[in-house]
Order: C-alpha cells, then sequence, then structure tokens
C-alpha cells in the first residue's frame, strides 16, 4: 500500500516535541515537505528527518509538491486560511485546535471538507488518551446514571515567564486561555457525554497581567439541554506551587475523576470503587501516548478504515460555544444558544 505523501506547516515547539517524531515513526506517512517563514528551523529539521523539501509559503508547496495531507501547527489565526487552501487543494488536513477563531469559520471549513469528500479532523488529543476511552465506555452504559454536573479545570502555576507576543492579541488568537485551554476541556466534556446540545452559557473572565487584551483567567458555566451543568475554570498563571488538571463527572449512581482516573460506583448500598487497572504510565506518557493514537488515527481516516474521531463538525460545535461564551463576557449576562 503506498504510503500518503505528508507536508507540516509550522516548526515551533509542538511540532518539534510531539508531531514529527510521532510521524517519523508512522508506517503510513511519508514525510515529503516542512513549511515555515524560519527557514533555518526548516533546514535544521528536514537534515534530522531525512526531509528533502523545504518552503516558506503554503501556496508554493501545494503547489510544488501535490501532497496527499497536512499538518497544520501555526499560530492561530493562520488555522482558518490554511485550513481553506489545503482543503481547496484537494488535501486532506489535520489542524491542531482551534479549527478557526470563530463558528461561522469553522462551519465552513467543515462545510468544504464534507463538499469535497476530505478528511478534516482537529487536534483534540484528550479524546485518544486511553483513560478517557475507559470513562468514555463507562458513561456510554450509563454505569454512573444519569448525569447531573462536571466541573473540570486547568490552572497552571504561578510563573513570570513572558507569553507569546500573539497570544496577548484577540485578533491572532481570538481570546485568552478560554479558547486556549478552555477549548480542550470544553470539548472534553461534550465528547464523553456525545455532544449534547447546549442551553446557555455565562462567562466571568478576568485579566490579571498588565498589557493583556486577553483574559488570562476564566470562569465558564455551561447549561446543556439534557438539564445537567459544566463549569470550566482556567487559567494562564494562578498563584499556584503546582499546575491543577482535573475532570470530574457526578451521576446519580456514581462519579469519575480525571487525572487520575478513578471511578466510584454505588452498589448494593455501598461506595465501591470499580476503577479498572490501566497501567502504571505517568501522565507525560499517557500524553504523549494520546498524540501518537491521534495521529495514527488521523492516517486510517484519510484510508477510510476508521470513522473520523475529532471531526470538523465538533470543533464547530465547541466554537459555538466559545462565541457564545465570550459574547457572554462582553454583555456581563447570560447568553442563550439555538
Amino acid at each position: 500500500m503506498e504510503k500518503i505523501k505528508t507536508a507540516l506547516i509550522g516548526v515551533g515547539s509542538v511540532a518539534q516535541i510531539i508531531h514529527l517524531p510521532i510521524l517519523n515513526k508512522i508506517e503510513d506517512a511519508q514525510m515529503a515537505a516542512l513549511c515555515d517563514v524560519d527557514e533555518a528551523k526548516v533546514t535544521k529539521l528536514m537534515e534530522r528527518y531525512g526531509i528533502d523539501h523545504g518552503y516558506g509559503q503554503l501556496d508554493r508547496m501545494l503547489q510544488a509538491e501535490k501532497v496527499d495531507a497536512l499538518l497544520i501547527c501555526t499560530t492561530s489565526h493562520y488555522h482558518y486560511p490554511m485550513t481553506y487552501l489545503a482543503l481547496k487543494n484537494g488535501v486532506h488536513v489535520f489542524v491542531e485546535k482551534p479549527i478557526a477563531l470563530t463558528a461561522p469559520d469553522a462551519k465552513k471549513l467543515a462545510d468544504l471538507a464534507r463538499a469535497e469528500k476530505l478528511t478534516l479532523m482537529v487536534g483534540m488529543q484528550n479524546r485518544f488518551r486511553d483513560d478517557v476511552i475507559i470513562l468514555k465506555e463507562f458513561m456510554d452504559n450509563a454505569e454512573l446514571g444519569e448525569i447531573f454536573y462536571i466541573k473540570a479545570g486547568w490552572l497552571k502555576k504561578w510563573s513570570h515567564l513572558p507569553m507569546p507576543s500573539w497570544q496577548k492579541k484577540k485578533e491572532f488568537s481570538g481570546g485568552g486561555v478560554l479558547i486556549d485551554m478552555g477549548s480542550q476541556l470544553i470539548d472534553l466534556a461534550l465528547f464523553l457525554n456525545n455532544m449534547p446540545k447546549i442551553k446557555a452559557v455565562r462567562l466571568y473572565d478576568y485579566k490579571l497581567a498588565e498589557n493583556v487584551e486577553v483574559e488570562d483567567a476564566a470562569l465558564a458555566v455551561i447549561e446543556t439541554v439534557a438539564g445537567f451543568t459544566i463549569t470550566i475554570e482556567v487559567s494562564w498563571r494562578m498563584h499556584l506551587e503546582n499546575d491543577m488538571i482535573y475532570t470530574h463527572i457526578f451521576g446519580k449512581k456514581g462519579a469519575a475523576y480525571l487525572n487520575p482516573l478513578r471511578i466510584n460506583k454505588e452498589l448494593h448500598g455501598n461506595l465501591v470503587n470499580v476503577t479498572p487497572l490501566t497501567g502504571n504510565m505517568s501522565s507525560a506518557e499517557r500524553f504523549k501516548n494520546a498524540y501518537r493514537n491521534e495521529l495514527q488515527h488521523f492516517f486510517r481516516v484519510i484510508r477510510n478504515e476508521e470513522e473520523n474521531r475529532s471531526s470538523a463538525k465538533d470543533a464547530w460545535q465547541v466554537m459555538r460555544i466559545l462565541d457564545a461564551l465570550y459574547e457572554s463576557g462582553r454583555s456581563g449576562r447570560q447568553v442563550e444558544i439555538n
């Protein structure tokens, strides 16, 4: 079977630490080209991974290489135009989150991928964690009973390290910590509950640092049509000694927790720990495995061997919630979602 001719654009830290080392070991992928405005990085990585061609502009690369698949690992404001251009050129796309900066643009990409019969997958690696897959199976089988409350948080420890300049400006980032880190937690809560319809949202956002246009701390409240509530708390730098990353799910028959996975269930009048064994992987190993599973899945979807588990349609739904949350932050009131 022929390998899938693949290119990657955006050779920053995520591409260097995660994507390229994994792609180098995926048998389905033939790395044909790299693209970035930083020519020195491109040249160095071409040498390291034995990649023959490098480019500074996406349109030139697409014209010259005729690749089958493109991974987009650039800063957020490039995701929409680059994905659109690649799809228009008949190329399957894996794009890191967010798929776009607004819900209407996300929907345009989802519609275009469907019309062109191309794979468009969005980087939501939590969906590919082994502990999340186990938990979802429990929830799909109603082991926790009717869900009534989910709370999730990602609070980074205090740091004086400077933020990337693009991340401070809404025109480049689409927002602050909510779209950056909160989008992952919102997606995880929706994924575990099979993408429930949303009734209304409310955002409380804060600016803790100086010279930042976007929120760097936020609390989001999301009400579902099904009747359960989701709360999301995120911050780039709280006054904490260590990072806090958690997801807690409460049902009428039991509860589940992530990081690490723990499942408690009411059985015969007692609370019983029914957590299955998941091995002794560290959090870092678990996340790396999730990225590996995610990228392997992308190529299997291209070959029509698996259904897309992180589709543009789902990403559009997340962006609709984010748009409504930012509207709530601006207006200071609850916003309903049709």
